[in-house]
């Protein structure tokens, strides 16, 4: 088993390489710089002139202005420092014991910065002189750091002080000289370069520039173009000149990193989410079968337009087929493979956006013209998504509008390939789905028709049980659909003896009479046999074989064994036991009991709600008891639901009806 699931991952490996690679090589041209170009090249995909773009990017960035930030308390310390020197020749002053020498040497300890003839003007200065000379100084500070002064500029700005100072014609030149020492000495830079918002500014300036991109299509070289350092490398990007086994043995690698990454990707999601679908090779084949059948058809269509690649279409089968879940992860693992291929980041969001609406499109899989309508919708995510991205890349209005028109169309084509499709997928991969159940519940079916003539009894009973089953398990939450169809076939085996069958015996001659008890318990049972031959025969699917097989379980053919029981014999009750196997699902479960349920409650006498409640009591807690049930995950809570819903309908069957007056009564 493993080593299949390991052939399909390499089939799909070496598959999609082949693809991938062939479909992104471009024809290799000689160049060298300098030479002119004998024809004009075109992009085959989107290609950055990055020269250019750096050269834009380089102009922003120095066109961006640097953010300073200026410090306030710098300058309150540059105050609190002069404030200090005012305070401490005050103080000074009014010491008369101290000598002119001694209070020099005291200024001198604190304030050496300033000369011996400014300090001895300071101690000379009446106090009003030196409160009026210290505003003059605070003043001047103000003038200078309120604005900001940077490291760089502290020289200048000293060399205005004198200017400032000049001015005033109150000072005399040893006081304006004392004032200009004080602010040189304390001056200090209060504006510094703010990194963070500098730094915010050169990338909002980098981020602003747009690339400089040749679009696909466009010439990156015109014929008799000389070709320069910078068109050089524009042709290496886009695969067109340059080392050719370098540049194959980088595509190479980055194909193969890429398959690998997504083939585990989808691989580990499928084993821990949905391991009934890892461990069916089978469903891993055609999983593997869409999507690759899916992306040859776009890669195919491309060359007519990239837009028109019907990738939706591989979400839509997948869905139907397997589920959204892995509808979803196969998308992505597509989507991602597309934009290696085409290079379009605004194709890729349209592929995984609308990849992702139909894994989750809820389909009426009894009208195939659903999927078509769904189809329709695709087509108007297709255009509502190219149309924002291709806004938000400043994509050429006309060039847009044309490709909305036909990525809509895009939609509609995955539409038509999954109604085309789905069938194959269902017959070759035994796929039951919604539609093929709707196929097989059609009264035209060949079954079905034998069936209502050959044993109109049978069918009239599974129509009944088909109601029943479906509207039990639609109240759990099981697949009602399924139920109503399997509840169609499940007696498909009387159609080999009908007339040994009770509701097939329209007069008072019954065969059993003729026949020893084991022989008619034999009978009986082969009706699973036969009915699993005709199913088969028929290509039914296997998940209403198995309700063929299962509707009995392993019950005992009652009737036959207590009459030989009564008879005196001592009969083995194995013989007289359906061969099973028991229910081992919901709906085979709900079949199980739909029928038991019908064939009693037809042998009551007078069907009043009581006694019909009674008997679907009986037969349900009989199936219990005999653990028929004990594989089928039916919950007890589920199981009174199945009661009460098999009630309901039955109700409905019994209503009441008016007795009609005859013609004598109402003369």
């Amino acid at each position: 088993m493993k080593f299949k699931k390991f052939s399909l991952a390499i089939l799909f490996f070496i598959i999609n390489f082949i693809l991938l690679y062939t479909f992104i090589s471009n024809d290799k041209y000689s160049f060298k710089i300098g030479e002119v170009a004998q024809e004009s090249i075109t992009a085959s995909r989107d290609v950055e002139n990055k020269v250019q773009t750096e050269a834009l990017i380089k102009r922003a960035v120095e066109q961006a202005e640097p953010v300073y930030r200026i410090n306030p308390t710098i300058q309150a310390e540059i105050k609190a420092d002069i404030d200090g020197f005012f305070y401490d020749v005050k103080r000074l002053k009014v010491q008369e014991d101290l000598e002119l020498e001694q209070k020099l040497e005291q200024l001198r300890k604190d304030h050496f910065i300033i000369s011996e003839k400014s300090m001895n003007t300071a101690l000379g200065m009446k106090s009003e002189k030196l409160d009026s000379l210290k505003n003059y100084i605070f003043e001047i500070i103000n003038q200078i750091m309120s604005s900001g002064v940077k490291k760089e500029d502290i020289e200048l700005e000293k060399e205005n002080i004198s200017g400032f100072f000049e001015e005033i014609d109150k000072l005399s030149q040893d006081e304006k000289l004392l004032g200009i020492e004080l602010i040189n000495a304390n001056i200090k830079a209060n504006k510094f370069l703010d990194m963070e918002k500098t730094q915010q500014n050169i990338e909002e300036a980098q981020d602003s520039v747009e690339k400089v991109i040749i679009k696909k299509g466009e010439n990156i070289i015109t014929k008799g173009e000389v070709i320069s350092a910078e068109k050089m490398d524009m042709l290496k990007k886009a695969g067109i000149s340059g080392d050719s086994l370098k540049d194959d043995i980088f595509k190479l690698a980055g194909i193969t990193l890429i398959l690998i990454v997504m083939e585990t990707l989808l691989g580990m999601y499928i084993y821990l989410f949905k391991k009934s679908v890892f461990v069916k090779e089978r469903q891993l084949l055609m999983l593997l079968m869409i999507m690759m059948s899916i992306f040859i058809i776009s890669l195919i269509v491309n060359a007519v337009s990239p837009y028109i690649m019907p990738m939706a279409g591989a979400s839509m089968l997948i869905s139907i087929l397997l589920g959204s879940n892995i509808a979803l992860v196969s998308n992505m693992v597509l989507s991602i493979m597309a934009y290696v291929v085409i290079g379009d980041v605004n194709l890729f969001m349209v592929f995984l956006v609308s990849g992702s609406f139909a894994a989750f499109t809820r389909f009426n899989m009894g009208q195939r013209r659903s999927v078509i309508i769904s189809g329709l919708k695709i087509g108007l995510i297709n255009v509502m998504t190219l149309a924002a991205f291709g806004m938000l890349s400043s994509m050429d209005i006309k060039r847009l509008i044309v490709s909305c028109i036909v990525v809509f169309l895009s939609g509609i084509l995955s539409s038509i390939l999954v109604v085309g499709s789905l069938p194959i997928w269902e017959h070759y991969f035994d796929v039951l789905t919604s539609m093929k159940l709707l196929e097989l519940s059609n009264p035209n079916n060949e079954i079905l028709k034998r069936m209502l003539i050959e044993t109109p009894g049978t069918y009239h009973h599974s129509m009944i049980v088909g109601n029943l089953a479906e509207r039990a398990c639609e109240r759990i939450g099981a697949n009602s659909l399924l139920a109503r169809v399997a509840s169609y076939y499940h007696d498909t085996g009387k159609l080999t003896r009908p007339y040994f069958f009770k509701e097939n015996q329209f007069t008072n001659d019954n065969p059993h009479d003729k026949i020893v008890p084991s022989l008619s318990a034999q009978i009986i049972k082969e009706h699973i046999t036969r009915g699993v031959e005709i199913a088969k025969k028929h290509k039914l699917p296997n998940e209403i074989v198995n309700v063929i097989k299962e509707h009995h379980g392993t019950t005992l053919v009652a009737y036959f064994y207590y009459k030989l029981k009564n008879e005196g014999q001592n009969p083995d009750e194995m013989q007289f036991r359906y061969a099973g196997p028991k229910p081992q699902t919901r709906e085979a479960a709900v079949v199980m009991l739909a029928d038991s349920s019908e064939a009693a409650i037809r042998s009551i006498k007078e069907p009043t709600r009581e006694n019909i409640s009674h008997m679907i009591d009986k037969v349900v807690n009989g199936k219990i008891e005999d653990g028929q049930l004990e594989n089928s995950d039916l919950t007890l809570k589920e199981i009174q639901i199945v009661k009460d819903s098999f009630l309901e309908v039955i109700m409905g069957m019994f209503h009441e009806r008016i007795e009609y007056p005859e013609e004598k009564d109402i003369k």
